[in-house]
């Protein structure tokens, strides 16, 4: 498991308190997290992909995808947070979800608008659409 992704998972963990002796387990807690994060890149990216030309570089995709990350968490609106979690809801159990989702949205856009270019990169090349 790449090492940036995992961090990134354990700090909206945290910002969504859920806790590590939680029922599903920190392991799993985490691996959800990553999955539910790189489905939303993946979204992304089929939503931008003919914004960026064939010749555009990697340095290009990755400024591209961080500014549309911050700018959707940044925003918050309504259209953004259904397709939130509508991933969520996919990844999660209706226990789950009854119980996190609104921490865990709040925690995704929060650490969207924090977003560092390395965290950007990491997610951009896991995705890997």
């Amino acid at each position: 498991m790449n090492e940036k992704l995992k961090n990134l998972a354990e700090k909206i963990r945290k910002l969504a308190n859920i806790p590590e002796e939680e029922n599903f387990g920190s392991v799993i807690a985490i691996l959800m997290i990553i999955s539910i994060t790189l489905t939303l890149i993946r979204v992304l990216q089929e939503c931008n992909k003919n914004k960026l030309s064939q010749d555009s570089s990697l340095q290009d995709k990755y400024n591209l995808y961080g500014s549309e990350i911050k700018n959707y968490a940044l925003r918050r609106g309504w259209f953004t947070k259904m397709r939130i979690k509508r991933v969520m809801r996919d990844k999660m159990s209706k226990e789950q979800y009854a119980k996190y989702s609104l921490p865990l949205l709040n925690a995704l856009l929060d650490s969207g608008e924090n977003l560092k270019d390395d965290e950007v990169v990491a997610l951009v090349e896991n995705a890997n659409v």
